[in-house]
């Protein structure tokens, strides 16, 4: 089937730009006169279709407007909240934030992330952020973006864009993109975040007023303690080793890690290949002197200063931003970009 469409296209290339002797064209070149085709073929495909051209050579498919704020301007701070799907030009599925669509294809991971991604506006392709451009919060649009476009250069003007070395010229694909937000600073937003959820889930420590939580930081900027059961003893822990229960989630409620194992069966992320049961921390002298296991891993800020902050047999949960956990790299797939955390800790008895 792939390649019986390829053929269709490479027939339909050489009807609109004929075939006479081979001549050297760059790869953006031989990209356009590829897409020129396509585009011809799927405009007598799909004619209810918008076909509306960039003025940079993307052709915009689909269109639907947002109710929020419009996007007017790049910054070097900006940064993008979207759910997004990418095809190849066979049409099939290459990526995507929508679990819906990830069963559909029999690729769903139940463990994983789904639901929006953070982008900063700067690292992303010139193509995304030509079509993202002019969007309203909650918008959509479909396009086909061309390989002269997926490259992080910028230029002014289609013909420098197809003017570009061979090695900055991608793949051309569809990209169907839903921006959810959009705002300039991105820890900012995850404070904001994290002092609703507070506010929701902690009236009793932090009150009603999501501004008033958001100021109400537990000894460290981002990070919030809350005791869930009372210590056995106000003694503090430093220079020694304690043993611990504990839940790590997004703040959706996703469960990403625990040692309990009857939690991690539950929320569908055992692992036969690992043990459960009470873990070792090792303190130091500094909250960052923190060591778990008998290997003496490191362990994320976040989690390090919530165990600093508990006694000898106490309950208690830290809530932090992402600069304490796992920043704008996130975690394999379960743990996206930018995500502030909650871990839920018992210090339990030395299970030996």
């Amino acid at each position: 089937m792939k390649m019986k469409k390829t053929l269709i296209y490479i027939i339909a290339a050489c009807c609109l730009f004929g075939c006479g002797k081979a001549v050297t064209t760059s790869t953006s070149e031989a990209s356009k006169r590829f897409l020129d085709a396509w585009v011809h073929v799927q405009k007598q495909k799909h004619p209810d279709y918008l076909w509306k051209q960039t003025s940079l050579g993307s052709w915009i498919m689909e269109e639907t407007d947002g109710r929020g704020a419009t996007l007017t301007e790049f910054t070097d701070s900006l940064y993008l909240r979207v759910n997004y799907t990418y095809f190849n030009l066979d049409g099939e599925i290459t990526n995507t934030t929508s679990a819906k669509v990830s069963q559909q294809l029999g690729n769903y991971t139940e463990n994983n992330y789904y639901g929006p991604q953070i982008w900063y506006a700067g690292s992303i392709y010139a193509g995304l952020e030509e079509l993202v451009k002019g969007m309203k919060r909650g918008g959509r649009r479909k396009a086909v973006i061309p390989g002269w476009l997926q490259t992080s250069e910028r230029c002014n003007s289609l013909e420098e864009y197809m003017a570009l070395p061979d090695d900055k010229i991608g793949n051309t694909q569809v990209y169907d993109v839903e921006l959810v937000d959009f705002f300039e600073d991105v820890n900012n937003w995850e404070l904001d975040s994290v002092s609703r959820y507070l506010v929701r889930n902690f009236p009793r420590r932090f009150g009603k007023d999501p501004l008033k939580a958001k100021a109400d930081s537990s000894g460290a900027h981002g990070f919030y303690y809350i005791r869930q059961e009372e210590p056995l003893e106000n003694k503090e822990l430093r220079d020694t080793t304690v043993y611990i229960n504990y839940i790590g989630r997004l703040l959706n409620g996703t469960v990403f890690d625990t040692s309990i194992r009857d939690t991690a069966m539950y929320h569908g992320i055992y692992s036969s290949g690992r043990s459960y049961g009470p873990v070792s921390i090792s303190f130091g002298g500094e909250w960052s002197d923190s060591k778990m296991g008998a290997e003496s891993n490191s362990i994320i800020s976040g989690f390090a200063r919530t165990l600093w902050a508990m006694h000898p047999f106490e309950k208690g949960t830290g809530v932090f931003y992402s600069p304490l956990g796992y920043s704008y790299k996130g975690s394999g797939g379960i743990i996206p970009p930018y995500s502030p955390l909650r871990f839920d800790i018992e210090l339990v008895a030395n299970p030996n």
